[in-house]
C-alpha cells in the first residue's frame, strides 16, 4: 500500500523562508540608523555650546553587516570628549593653585542607553510581525 502527501503552496512557503532574513535584515537595517542618527542629534543637542568641539564631533557610521546583520556606530572624535563625559579630579598648577574638579557631562552614555532601548523594542516588533515569538525585556 503506498500513501501520498501533497502540499499545495510549498514552493512558496520555502521561497517567504528563504527571504525572511534578508525582508527583516532591511527593516532592521532602517530601525538601527534611525536609531543611531536620533541618539547623534539627542546628544549634540545636550551638549554645551562653548567652541563647538564636542558637537562637531559626534558622528554615526552605518556599518554594513553583511546580509543578516545591521549595524551603526556612534561616536565623538573630539580630542577632550573622554574628559568632558566623565569629568576630572581636583587639578593643581605648578604654583600648587587649585584649579577644581570638572564634573562628569553625562550626556553621551545615556542618550545612548535611551536609544538603543527604544531600538531594540522597535526590533522586537519586526521579529513579533514576522510570526516568532519574542519573550524577555530589553
Amino acid at each position: 500500500m503506498s500513501s501520498r502527501l501533497v502540499f499545495d503552496g510549498l514552493a512558496e512557503l520555502r521561497e517567504q523562508l528563504r527571504n525572511l532574513p534578508s525582508d527583516l535584515t532591511a527593516e532592521a537595517t532602517h530601525e538601527v540608523e534611525g536609531a543611531a542618527n536620533g541618539a547623534a542629534a539627542e546628544i549634540k543637542r545636550a551638549y554645551p555650546v562653548r567652541t563647538g568641539n564636542l558637537r562637531d564631533g559626534v558622528i554615526v557610521t552605518h556599518v554594513n553587516q553583511g546580509k543578516y546583520a545591521a549595524g551603526a556606530l556612534v561616536k565623538n572624535t573630539s580630542k577632550h570628549a573622554f574628559i568632558f563625559e566623565n569629568g576630572t579630579q581636583t587639578r593643581h598648577n605648578d604654583l600648587g593653585a587649585n584649579r577644581g574638579a570638572m564634573p562628569p557631562g553625562n550626556v553621551f552614555i545615556p542618550a545612548a542607553i535611551r536609544a538603543r532601548r527604544l531600538m531594540y523594542e522597535k526590533l522586537k516588533a519586526i521579529v513579533a510581525r514576522a510570526g516568532f515569538t519574542v519573550s524577555g525585556d530589553v
